[in-house]
């Protein structure tokens, strides 16, 4: 009587309390639903932060991926001139701001801001981008950049000869192929006769013989009006060796000149050699330039005759003294002395 009167009672709550037990089934349901719910906007939230984490550990950036670098020279010179006429100075001869940008893992960016000493403004001299995949040896560089003509670069502070007449940086369309031992260069820029026109190409070769020797060769179709260069197309051969401390190298250019006997021609030599001077690194260095038939080109000597030598004055900085002999056409003879502060950050 007792159980049937206990099961009695616990069917009648059952019955009575039926509603409740389904409102909270489904609330449970419900609860459940919003669980699920959350844990998939979760799920989508993580995988997109990796997915951040892993571009930003590819890319960096932007002390990652844009570096700045510059240059300033500060140049104390005394020249004599035949007849013995004679100048002395001391000036700001170089400024150089340049700024690099890797946009992603095929596109870098490069310009180069320089100090017009004679204009007394800064000039925006280079400013292109190469483009080219990781794992490819083809590249392409486009904007304006140095064309690539003379290459060999003197050890001294003053330039060579090669270099007063080809240095030339004008908008240019580049494509370059290289390996460990072989690159090709061909390419197109605005020649100084046509300004906004592609109307000079060059080409240019290099080949690593072994460590420290090696030999190259350039073409430019046409080097009208470029630095005072008269018209017709110029070559190039020259090499370089590099056995320890010391380094050798010789450039050599001949412009075939149109509608005239005068071909104009350049030789460079010059010789580095790296020592310690008084307690710090350093070298000493001798450089030759001479050109031929070169005397209708705008400012250019036929002679040039360079012996120094450099040492390091703490990091990222130089001294260099200098002896610059120079000869023009008309057998006059300037002697320089050059003191230079050189500085690179």
């Amino acid at each position: 009587m007792k159980k049937t009167a206990i099961a009695t009672c616990v069917a009648a709550a059952l019955a009575i309390s039926s509603p409740a037990f389904a409102d909270v089934a489904e609330e449970l349901a419900a609860m459940k639903a919003r669980i699920a719910q959350l844990e998939s906007q979760l799920a989508t939230q993580q995988a997109t932060i990796a997915k951040q984490g892993t571009t930003s550990n590819t890319s960096g950036g932007f002390a990652d991926n844009v570096s700045v670098s510059g240059a300033l020279e500060v140049l104390a010179t005394h020249s004599e001139e035949d007849g013995g006429n004679s100048t002395n100075d001391v000036l700001l001869d170089t400024f150089e701001l340049g700024i690099e940008a890797k946009v992603n893992e095929n596109v870098t960016l490069s310009s180069l801001i320089e100090y017009d000493s004679d204009a007394e403004k800064l000039d925006v001299t280079e400013a292109y981008a190469v483009i080219g995949a990781p794992d490819s040896n083809l590249s392409l560089t486009v904007g304006k950049a140095p064309v690539p003509f003379a290459v060999i670069k003197s050890n001294s502070w003053t330039d060579p000869l090669t270099d007063d007449a080809f240095d030339i940086k004008e908008g240019m369309a580049m494509v370059s192929w290289g390996n460990d031992s072989l690159t090709l260069d061909a390419y197109t820029f605005n020649g100084a006769e046509d300004g906004d026109t592609l109307d000079t190409i060059g080409l240019g070769a290099d080949f690593a013989v072994t460590e420290g020797l090696s030999f190259g060769a350039g073409y430019l179709s046409d080097v009208a009006d470029l630095n005072g260069l008269p018209a017709g197309d110029a070559w190039r051969v020259n090499g370089l060796y590099e056995v320890g401390a010391l380094a050798l190298s010789a450039e050599y250019i001949d412009i075939d000149a149109d509608n005239t006997s005068i071909d104009p021609t350049f030789l460079h030599l010059n010789a580095g050699y790296a020592t310690n001077v008084f307690g710090a690194d350093g070298q000493i260095f001798a450089g030759y330039s001479e050109t031929d038939d070169g005397q209708n080109v705008v400012d250019l000597a036929e002679e040039r005759i360079v012996l120094g030598v450099e040492r390091s004055f703490g990091e990222n900085a130089s001294v260099v003294a200098e002896y610059v002999r120079e000869e023009s056409y008309s057998n006059e003879e300037t002697d320089t002395l050059n003191l230079v502060l050189v500085t690179e950050f």
